[in-house]
């Protein structure tokens, strides 16, 4: 029975023993799976604070566009309101051509007239020296009428 009992024990305790290494190998898995765990879940929430500082500059980024998107419309009513005064600038300039060409016609005969004015300007002088040639002559003549017996009653 000694014996019987010796081999009990001795199973026993090698049963407490694999017992043992079981529940640390078990233990030495769940520190494990436990650390991996938490390391992962720092990595997450360091990855959840990059994308908030991302979210964060987009935000900003958003705001940005917003206001872009504003200035976009102004432009674009600043772009139809240029369009409209091409448009009104083309049929003024092609009015404005058609003023030049008449003053362009007008200019050609004020330079005829011109023309002929120096020509009327050179006869007359040429008349006006004649006048002066015959001022003596006209003025003799009515002197002589002045004193002729055939006028004296017609004053």
């Amino acid at each position: 029975m000694v014996s019987t009992a010796g081999r009990l024990a001795r199973r026993e305790q090698g049963i407490l023993w694999v017992g043992a290494v079981v529940a640390a190998v078990v233990l030495a898995a769940a520190v494990f799976a436990v650390a991996d765990v938490l390391s992962n879940l720092h990595m997450m929430n360091q990855t959840l604070g990059s994308v908030a500082q991302r979210m964060a500059k987009l935000d900003d980024m958003s705001v940005k566009l917003d206001r872009l998107a504003g200035m976009q419309a102004q432009l674009t009513t600043l772009d139809r309101h240029l369009q409209a005064m091409s448009a009104t600038l083309g049929t003024t300039n092609v009015k404005l051509d058609g003023t030049n060409g008449r003053l362009a016609a007008t200019e050609q005969r004020l330079g005829a007239m011109d023309g002929k004015l120096k020509l009327m300007g050179t006869g007359m002088s040429a008349l006006d020296r004649d006048l002066r040639s015959m001022r003596g002559d006209i003025h003799t003549m009515a002197h002589k009428i002045g004193g002729s017996f055939l006028f004296r009653a017609v004053k």
